[in-house]
């Protein structure tokens, strides 16, 4: 399996037919593989269409100040207008860092939505594939064994997965046919 930029066009089209068409793409930038990936697609295909890369910075790593750097530095080379957003995540809440950092940046991108964005994300094949498990080990039901969904309301837009039909592999071959950078832990 391969993955293109014009894929890409193909899945956001099949998707304006469920949901409105975007006024604008806002990616969640992590400056990972799978985001590194959407970014420069979406910049090499959707000129008609503004992309805005946001990165979140939830300042838990030492060198979270240096992805955001290499963040702003692929987005200026893309063309693509970057915004980034510094969290404070509520170790302290008792929901455990994962879901204490995943709010604060669920928090963060809400404000960065206007009505008829999309949020994309780079959620892939893989990721589907380990959610339904850890939804079926969990027993979440009917709901759960659906997965993530390619599309759903997200504030005043729509959070937007148009990846998941891609396996990692065909992801990761597509970055390197382009010698794109990224960073090998971008979970801060």
């Amino acid at each position: 399996m391969s993955f293109t930029p014009g894929q890409l066009l193909e899945q956001l089209a099949a998707l304006r037919t469920e949901i409105p068409a975007p006024s604008r793409y806002v990616l969640a930038y992590s400056g990972g593989l799978d985001s590194t990936v959407l970014a420069h697609a979406l910049a090499s295909s959707v000129p008609d269409v503004p992309v805005i890369a946001v990165h979140i910075d939830h300042g838990l790593h030492p060198e979270s100040g240096r992805w955001s750097e290499h963040c702003r530095d692929f987005a200026a080379e893309l063309g693509i207008e970057f915004r980034c957003r510094e969290v404070a995540v509520q170790l302290e809440s008792g929901k455990g860092p994962e879901a204490s950092a995943r709010e604060a940046r669920y928090s963060a991108l809400h404000a960065e939505i206007e009505p008829g964005d999309w949020l994309l994300s780079a959620h892939h094949r893989e990721d589907q594939a380990e959610t339904l498990l850890l939804n079926l080990v969990r027993g979440s039901g009917p709901a759960g064994i659906a997965g993530i969904g390619a599309a759903r309301r997200f504030g005043s837009g729509w959070l937007v997965r148009p990846l998941l039909h891609v396996d990692r592999a065909a992801l990761q071959r597509y970055a390197d046919s382009h010698s794109l950078p990224w960073l090998d832990d971008p979970s801060n």
